[in-house]
């Protein structure tokens, strides 16, 4: 009995350090590229991503914006994801949706490192926005068990440019300084942000560009239709612009 007791006692300590590390609902538990590859892209159950090139070249999530309210999609009532190789489908539901839904469909690219994404909303009841953020581009290679959240220290360094719906970040040593580039919604409202105020979309937003640790955010009007985002690393067959997008997204998924 007591050689039992120990038994269920180890078994019960292992079920708990599984669940501990785990945790978090599952964030980063998926990869977009072939798991064996120094290069890839990783992704939670609900839409926040992390992106290794090898080296951890930034943090994107997305939230949602109703009035004065906002929330984090992994907050939000139910995010459902469908998953096969390379491609994710997360279809989210929650109050502020009211009878509607929003369908997330993310693709790895095919000629650069990156990913493409489609945000459709179906049957929304006016006065949402979409609300994402991107920063975190650390430079350096993390450990498997390293937090790829968008944390204030992997920001200190990063350097954005803006232009219209697209940016530009640098990040990295001068002599080896490394690019990613971004494609986001037109009419999006891009603002330097403090990645210290995180707690909520709008708090983050509304945080101002006087910090240590800058990323951006973002904001657009969530439509009955499709936005497209993408995220890439610059070469001869990898250069996009918004107009692009729509033909890109359905090559690649």
């Amino acid at each position: 009995m007591n050689n039992l007791r120990k038994i269920c006692f180890v078994l019960l300590f292992i079920f708990t350090c599984i669940h501990i590390y785990a945790g978090d609902d599952g964030k980063f538990s998926i990869s977009l590229y072939d798991t064996q590859s120094s290069h890839k892209i990783l992704a939670g159950k609900t839409p926040e991503f992390s992106f290794h090139f090898p080296q951890m070249a930034g943090n994107f999530k997305l939230g949602l914006i109703s009035g004065q309210k906002s929330l984090w999609c992994n907050e939000l009532k139910s995010v459902k994801l469908k998953k096969s190789p390379g491609k994710l489908t997360y279809t989210m539901e929650d109050n502020l949706l009211k009878e509607g839904k929003i369908v997330v469909r993310v693709s790895k690219l095919t000629d650069s490192d990156g990913l493409i994404m489609e945000v459709e909303g179906v049957n929304l009841p006016d006065g949402l926005d979409l609300f994402w953020s991107f920063g975190g581009s650390y430079a350096k290679v993390l450990s498997d068990k390293a937090d790829c959240s968008l944390k204030p220290e992997y920001c200190k360094d990063n350097v954005f440019s803006v232009e219209s719906n697209a940016f530009t970040v640098y990040y990295g040593e001068s002599l080896d300084l490394k690019v990613v580039q971004a494609v986001v919604p037109d009419n999006s409202d891009i603002r330097l942000s403090d990645a210290h105020k995180q707690t909520y979309p709008l708090a983050f937003h509304q945080s101002g560009k006087k910090t240590d640790s800058p990323a951006l955010t973002g904001t657009c009007k969530l439509i009955n239709g499709k936005l497209y985002f993408c995220f890439y690393v610059q070469n001869a067959k990898a250069d996009y612009n918004s107009f692009m997008l729509p033909e890109l997204f359905k090559k690649e998924f």
